[in-house]
């Protein structure tokens, strides 16, 4: 190994830093001159200099990092001079595997702020230092992690990132003295308020919205000359557009197939997977930042499930009961089997409990069971009185439930108040502080997952669903001997939730449309309240049951 001392010795110069210290102002070009002062006092030769400008200490494959390696193996300098020991590496493994290797190839590794000296004492040295450096990287996310938290929980603050479309973050000036804040632009609002609608309200596909966005020559964010159905659908699932943001939503984690690219390179947790919902920490928006209501967007969800499980694409033989008919033995759906041309139903997990049942009589007995519903209004608006008045007690129900929660949401709120009065006085520390109000914060999201928006939907009035009902039925009715294969389709998707086929008899459980418009056509219908208006046992055809 080379001789420190030596005057003519040939060094080359490693340097790093992080995104979070190129913030805070410590460019990678400070460290190098420091470095190149301590190696001109000594009259070294430099050979190269290899910089890492943004790539994390816990990273080992860095792109200049592999490159000094090489070239220490290829004897193009006698040692490698580095600031200090958490420039090289934030983990003591790392640390050792990089150091161990570089002088395996008879490359000397000096670090600036540590003495010039091959021993047992230096080496100690370093891997505590290494230790430390470690130690620091985990604090320093720790401490990133629980100011997110604070900001979101305490504060009530958006925190700032990239965030969805239609909306901008206008980043903190402390030189003017105003926070970051958000907002949105009037013309992508525009744009997502119309996605919405055509969803919704018309229950076309994510497809046809690329469609519909690129003919019209709407251009997406990020500089892209096309959308993408990705891109449209996630859109269309984000729940930021309804006034609630959720913050500690993903996590990240390593992917199941590494890949080089250096982009994914620089963290080893390069992929993102969702938590539980019970671990997301909701952020109520302000009303003005509020695009889509709420029951416009669970509507768009449904009508997404609805798309999927209704997509005609690689379908090769349209079955009129397509993903309406469940395995009454496990539990599973039932899907089309061709079977050398004689098409049936069976169940997608072959659970033999069942039997197969042939096409056309599974669709003449739905059919017929339908028809006859349909034909008798006052036995549906009957049954539907009778969901009228269960749903009217859940809600009394609902509502005295959520009067206590309010009381105890505003004790928890009192709580927090005597806390941050205890902390302005200097009874408690930050960290007992951000404890209490973690344990705090969890009681109240119980309360406010289980009272969330859902449960006060409008109840309808028992008049408004007979009249309802017998409009629909009486529409449907008009019409029906006429329907072609199609509408027949449309129709029972519109009537039928699902079908339960246990081999001996089908089961239909059925939701109404509630309307208290005029419309005239069959499938034009208000806020479905998706009532299980009737259950009714099928007996099927002879010859079911194998």
């Amino acid at each position: 190994m080379a001789d420190v001392t030596s005057q003519n010795l040939r060094v080359a110069i490693y340097a790093r830093v992080s995104t979070e210290e190129q913030r805070e102002g410590q460019t990678i070009d400070s460290q190098i001159c420091e470095v190149e002062r301590f190696v001109t006092e000594r009259s070294w030769v430099v050979t190269g200099i290899y910089k890492d400008a943004g790539w994390s200490g816990g990273i080992m494959n860095r792109p200049q990092l592999d490159r000094l390696r090489d070239d220490a193996a290829k004897h193009c300098f006698d040692a490698v001079v580095i600031n200090d020991v958490d420039r090289l590496a934030r983990d003591v493994t790392h640390l050792g595997v990089i150091k161990r290797d570089l002088e395996r190839h008879g490359t000397q590794v000096i670090f600036r702020k540590l003495p010039s000296e091959n021993s047992p004492t230096h080496n100690l040295m370093v891997n505590i230092l290494g230790s430390f450096a470690e130690f620091e990287r985990e604090l320093i996310s720790d401490r990133t992690r629980r100011g997110r938290k604070h900001k979101i929980e305490v504060r009530k603050e958006y925190l700032g990132s990239n965030t969805s479309y239609g909306y901008r973050y206008v980043p903190i000036n402390r030189a003017a003295g105003v926070t970051g804040f958000l907002e949105l632009i009037p013309e992508e609002a525009a744009v997502v308020r119309q996605m919405f609608a055509w969803v919704a309200d018309e229950g076309i596909s994510a497809r046809t919205v690329v469609k519909r966005l690129n003919d019209a020559h709407i251009l997406p964010r990020k500089g892209s000359i096309a959308w993408a159905k990705s891109s449209v659908l996630r859109m269309l699932h984000n729940e930021m557009y309804t006034g609630i943001w959720h913050y500690n939503k993903f996590q990240a984690c390593e992917p199941k197939t590494p890949r080089d690219n250096a982009q994914y390179r620089r963290t080893p947790k390069s992929s993102v997977r969702q938590r539980p919902r019970g671990e997301w920490l909701p952020l109520e928006l302000p009303e003005s930042l509020r695009l889509i209501q709420r029951i416009q967007w669970e509507k768009a969800q449904v009508q997404l499930i609805k798309n999927t499980a209704f997509s005609p694409r690689n379908e090769k033989h349209c079955y009129l009961l397509k993903s309406l008919v469940w395995c009454g033995g496990c539990g599973k759906r039932m899907v089309g089997d061709p079977g050398h041309g004689r098409f049936s139903y069976r169940c997608i997990a072959r659970c033999r409990k069942v039997p197969i049942i042939a096409e056309e009589r599974l669709n003449d007995a739905i059919w017929s069971a339908v028809t006859e519903a349909l034909s008798n209004p006052g036995l549906l608006a009957d049954q539907a009185t009778d969901f009228i008045e269960t749903s009217a007690k859940t809600a009394d129900l609902i509502t005295s439930e959520a009067a206590e929660a309010e009381v105890a949401v505003k004790q928890i709120e009192n709580e927090e108040s005597r806390l941050l009065e205890a902390y302005r006085l200097g009874a408690i520390t930050p960290a007992q502080l951000g404890t209490e109000l973690e344990k705090l914060n969890s009681r109240k999201q119980i309360f406010r997952t289980r009272f969330s928006s859902q449960f006060h939907m409008p109840q309808p009035r028992e008049q408004a669903v007979r009249q309802s009902i017998s409009d629909f039925c009486m529409r449907a009715l008009s019409n029906l001997n006429q329907f072609a294969f199609k509408e027949r389709q449309d129709l029972l998707r519109c009537v039928i939730k699902d079908i339960r086929f246990t081999g001996e008899a089908a089961f239909v459980r059925a939701h109404l449309p509630i309307d208290d418009s005029s419309a005239n056509n069959h499938l034009s219908f208000g806020p479905d309240y998706a009532p299980k208006l009737f259950q009714s046992e099928i007996p099927p055809p002879s010859g079911v049951v194998s």
